[in-house]
């Protein structure tokens, strides 16, 4: 008997004016100890599916299905206990978000114990201790002071981490993931994949994979459900589904997978760059209380870094999270003020200018941030927030604003009728089509770009970034992409810079550094890459800071009359390519 079976399974959502249909129709099985993965758009259903498998859904979800079972048990008759022994004895669920899984007032240990108890008559002692057991067995190497840290005191991927220790406390027949690398940098990414792999063999579980991201089906499953709009489109073995697809939908998500552009038209050896930033660093102050005693310190967050941008290039700023590329964009757009160093635009030194100074400079400098949804004021129309730099610098009457903003929605491939919709009524990619439009109104010449896919379907991603390649070729931007997306530096970017831990230790035109990279860590980030076909996929092994360290190249140069410094230092080992390495005589 299958552990999962879900027959015509259909699931809607009572709202003002009639229901919203989600899920129609759906219909698939889970064996014991089988991989299966759900890949769908935003949208298609796959939560959906799986919150209502587990009866998780709110109270304005209705639920039908012919069939709707878990671990023998049919799930719409089950009552209150009978849901409670299957969730967590018979099913686990690691969600996107850790951070609001996790209760922000209570401890880690507190949380994992606290599930332990709630399915087996243990004492609170005796729980810490499997806690502890179950953070060592995730890698979590110091798990005993894991167990007394609170949720906001562990990174993205330490949490996803604890969470998947939660998930396990009570050794379930089924982990049911929901996209639990999305926001991850590729090397965590790689590493949580690997780890629900080895947890998965160790503990004989299912696995349902519920994710936007083909690579993380190509690593991680035997069998993929194709979701679309609520209705499965194609069903089948991973290897099959990859190498011969047979629904249009299906072709069209692998064709995303594989995209290329063509390269940038512009001139990199023009006299003057677009931006460039010299020795630019940035360095925080902190205050430590250690009993009676407070020790202040520096935090340096960004190291003397130089990037240069030439006009109507697109250089890519890569790293995991920490390294300090946020910052440095940050720092280029004069948004964080910079400790030292220097900030070119067009042959200017901006890094010192006051405010008034600065103004002319913002017209031809924009950003487009991460969350759109944050950035986007909530209580302004689409045609406001479009126009809003014109109405700041200026530009025109109210009527021509709106008029320009109106054009902007359609250039970036929204209707005129869009303008006067509020940010909450728009999908994830249609958000970021608006931030793309009100950061480019004013036609800038240079357009720092952080991280504006990573969130998105594969499909939205490739339209996205699409828009940005044609808007380029049209407006000849120059633009600063700020990524940990691999894949998408490859095939968009004419050059990278490799960051780590606040400094540049590898820079390189794309193709060169991909086919040729000289840093370990440019190596480690490579190799995390997710597998685009499931033939592909592989056993990874991960670099420590030590590691790192130990395997830093060295280079012999011949005496120039100053002695090397013991510290790496930027060495040209090519044309155009620079990696950080220990230099000797």
């Amino acid at each position: 008997m299958p552990l999962v079976e879900i027959e015509g399974l259909r699931v809607s959502f009572r709202q003002y004016g009639g229901r919203v249909d989600a899920v129609r129709n759906v219909s698939f099985s889970v064996n014991e100890g089988e991989s299966v993965g759900i890949v769908g758009e935003s949208g298609s259903g796959k939560s959906v599916s799986c919150s209502a498998l587990l009866r998780l859904l709110p109270a304005t979800a209705e639920i039908e299905a012919a069939k709707l079972r878990l671990d023998g048990v049919d799930v719409l008759k089950a009552n209150k206990e009978d849901l409670a022994r299957l969730r967590g004895r018979s099913a686990a669920m690691i969600f996107q978000d850790p951070m609001t899984a996790f209760d922000p007032v209570f401890t880690i240990g507190h949380q994992i114990a606290e599930t332990i108890q709630a399915h087996r008559k243990i004492g609170k002692r005796e729980a810490l201790a499997e806690a502890e057991q179950l953070l060592l067995r995730v890698e979590i190497k110091n798990a005993a002071d894991v167990l007394g840290y609170y949720p906001h005191q562990l990174s993205g991927g330490m949490l996803q981490r604890a969470m998947i220790a939660m998930a396990l406390s009570c050794r379930p027949k089924i982990l049911i993931a929901d996209e639990p690398t999305t926001a991850l940098d590729v090397t965590i990414q790689a590493q949580i994949l690997q780890l629900i792999k080895k947890v998965q063999a160790e503990f004989g579980m299912a696995l349902i994979m519920i994710t936007h991201d083909l690579g993380v089906i190509a690593e991680t499953v035997d069998r993929v459900v194709v979701m679309y709009g609520g209705e499965i489109m194609e069903e089948g073995p991973v290897t099959e589904i990859f190498e011969a697809p047979k629904h249009d939908y299906t072709k069209a998500l692998l064709a995303s997978l594989h995209s290329r552009f063509e390269p940038s038209k512009g001139d990199p050896d023009a006299l003057a760059p677009a931006l460039e930033l010299r020795g630019l660093a940035k360095s925080y102050s902190t205050r430590r209380r250690r009993g009676f005693r407070v020790t202040h310190g520096e935090f340096q967050a960004v190291q003397a870094v130089d990037v240069v941008l030439p006009r109507n290039r697109i250089v890519a700023l890569v790293g995991e999270s920490g390294s300090g590329k946020t910052t440095t964009g940050l720092m280029a757009m004069r948004l964080t003020e910079p400790s030292k160093g220097q900030i070119i635009v067009d042959g200017t030194d901006i890094s010192r200018l006051d405010t008034a100074a600065l103004i002319p400079f913002r017209k031809r400098m924009q950003i487009v941030f991460q969350d759109s949804y944050s950035a986007l004021d909530p209580m302004m129309t689409l045609t406001q927030i479009i126009a809003e730099p014109l109405h700041i610098h200026g530009i025109g009457t109210p009527r021509e604003q709106s008029e320009k903003a109106l054009k902007w929605l359609e250039r970036v491939g929204l209707a005129r009728s869009f303008g006067s919709r509020y940010p909450h009524e728009l999908s994830g990619g249609q958000r970021q089509r608006v931030a793309i439009a009100r950061a480019l109104i004013l036609e800038p010449t240079v357009l720092v770009a952080d991280e504006p896919t990573s969130a998105l379907d594969v499909t939205v991603k490739a339209q996205i970034i699409n828009l940005l390649k044609d808007l380029q070729a049209e407006l000849g931007l120059s633009i600063l992409f700020i990524s940990h997306d691999l894949s998408t530096v490859k095939s968009l970017t004419d050059s990278v810079v490799v960051m780590y831990r606040g400094r540049v230790i590898e820079e390189a035109p794309t193709e060169r550094l991909f086919a040729d990279p000289r840093h370990p860590y440019t190596r480690a980030l490579l190799d995390a890459i997710p597998a685009t076909n499931p033939r592909e996929k592989r056993e990874r092994t991960f670099l420590s800071a030590d590691d790192i360290r130990a395997r830093t190249p060295r280079y012999t140069v011949i005496q120039t009359g100053s002695a090397p410094s013991p510290d790496p230092q930027l060495v040209t080992v090519a044309p155009g390519h620079r990696v950080e390495a220990i230099v000797t005589t």
